[in-house]
Formats: C-alpha cells, structure tokens, sequence
C-alpha cells in the first residue's frame, strides 16, 4: 500500500516557518528564498486543504490546526533526530518495546525481565503499561501482553498462561475469620472492589450461590491498588492469583480459601503481534523467552 504523504520538503519548511516565527528566518536556516519557502507551505496548506499561519506582517502565528500539526510534526523530526545521534555516535541498538496490562508488569514481567537483560544485552527495553490495548500500526510497539479473551484476529497469538480469581486477604483478617463459613466469612470484613476485573464480586457470590448485598467496601479502577489495600489489610479483595504472586509470595496476602472453592478459572494472557513482525529478531527472542518463563510458571504452580 503506497503512502499518501505530503511532500516532505514542505514540511521541512513548515517547521522550520513554526519554530522560528518568520518566513525569512526559515529561508536563511534552510538555505533557501523566502519566495521558495513560501511556495513550499502554499504547497503544503493545499494538499492539507487548510490555513496552517495567519500572516501578522512579517510574523507567522500558528492556527490552532496548524499547532495541532507542529505537535505531531516537531515529535516526528526529534525522534529522527535522536536517532541519527545515536546511530552516529555508535550508540545504536536494537529497542524492544513491550505493552502490558498495568498490574502485569510489577507483579510478573519485572521481577523476572532480568533475565531476558542478561541473556540480550545489546536489545534495550521498553516497556509501556496501560489497560488499553495498542495499535501497532500507529505506535513504536514492537509486541504486547495482553488480559482475557477477546477476538484479536489479525495478530499472531501465543498463549502464556491461565490465571484464577479467588479471594486474598491478610493472614491477621483469615485467622479472625477462619473459623466462620464462606457466606459469614466475607458478611465480617468490607470487599474491595477492582472496578476492571473480569469477574467481580457478585459474579463470584453467585457463582456459590451465596445472598449477599454489595453496599460496603473499597472501589480501585486498577488491580494492583486493589492488592494494595489488601495487603495494607483494609479488606478482602477478589483479585488474580498471577498478579498477587509477590504479595503471597512474601506472605502478606494469603488465599481465604482453599483453591478448589475460592478459584474461578478465567481466560489468561497471550503475547499478540502483527504476522509482518514474525521474523524481526529481538520480537522472536522475547517472544521464545517469555513463552519458556510462563511454562515454568505453569508448571510451578
């Protein structure tokens, strides 16, 4: 698919003309007539089918589409910049940029992308959390985690590994509690609710057929807060065993109760990227990586 690009010499002129403010300053940067310069933005504003300036004498004075276009223009000619600085001054390398789910990267990815580190030093991470997923095609990701079961057809899918819900707590809370049933159990301590979990807290009552009104306890738009106010004993939260892993690890949070009642299976996590990025190198060590690291998680577990 060919590319429907302004011509980039008018762009040129377009930034330099934003940066310095005046038609014949560009001209005297770029080495070049006011009249081209001229040309070049006339050339530019009609294949755009807009006004970029207001002429104010011999000042131009950006519209606020035209400062919307710098933003993303001024962006584009640093990371240029940037990157031929580095190649010339021998500091290129390859850069892997990875996106996760925010409560992924800390309780998972991090305490283990040590090893990826040491085994690829020359590969540079970067690694990018939100809950939204990515389009490959408009940012610099090179692959992503992603949570559920969503369709993501058009992406090569590699599957990491299952993950459960199940009630945590402090083991101060479960040892008030232990000896109450389920239902009593959780009607003794306030719920804290993570607004984005794929199962909440009535789903999960319903699912033991168990009554309980919903009216007291802590809402988290993020999970890992959610552990947080857990581990800080605030509550009882319904939370991913695989995010929690450090917090029972370290035994600050405990599972309330025993896997085969508390647990509900949920769809996992996958490694997604495009097909046209299957053979890049640094995409297909970490993808071998990251595929052998949550098999041995499985298998631990």
């Amino acid at each position: 698919m060919s590319r429907h690009l302004p011509p980039l010499r008018a762009i040129h002129a377009f930034e330099a003309i934003a940066r310095l403010g005046s038609v014949s300053d560009a001209a005297e940067e770029l080495s070049l007539t006011p009249s081209a310069i001229s040309h070049r933005l006339r050339r530019l504003e009609e294949h755009l089918n807009v006004q970029l300036f207001y002429r104010a004498n011999r000042r131009m004075i950006l519209t606020d589409v035209g400062r919307e276009y710098l933003q993303t223009v001024a962006s584009a000619f640093n990371r240029i910049e940037q990157a031929s600085e580095r190649i010339v001054g021998g500091m290129a390398s390859d850069v892997l940029t990875v996106h996760c789910p925010p409560s992924f990267a800390p309780s998972w990815l991090l305490p283990r992308i040590k090893g990826f580190m040491d085994a690829y030093p020359t590969i540079d991470l970067r690694i990018h959390a939100s809950p939204e997923p990515v389009d490959f095609f408009k940012t610099s990701t090179d692959c992503e985690i992603r949570y559920g079961s969503a369709d993501w057809t058009g992406l090569d899918v590699f599957p990491l590994m299952a993950d459960s819900l199940t009630p945590l707590c402090t083991p101060d809370i479960k040892q008030r509690i232990c000896n109450l049933d389920a239902v009593d159990a959780l009607s003794d301590v306030p719920l804290i609710f993570s607004e984005r979990a794929p199962i909440g807290w009535g789903e999960w009552f319903r699912g033991k057929s168990f009554r309980r009104t919903l009216n007291r306890g802590l809402y988290f738009d993020r999970g890992y807060l959610a552990l947080q106010a857990a581990a800080q004993g605030l509550g009882v939260a319904l939370e991913s065993t695989i995010f929690a892993e450090p917090y029972l690890k370290r035994g600050e949070l405990v599972r309330l109760f025993e896997p085969g009642f508390g647990d509900v299976i949920i769809s996992g996590h996958a490694l997604v990227y495009p097909p046209v990025y299957r053979e890049v190198r640094k995409i297909a060590l970490f993808r071998d990586w990251i595929v052998a690291e949550a098999q041995e998680t499985v298998s631990r577990r």
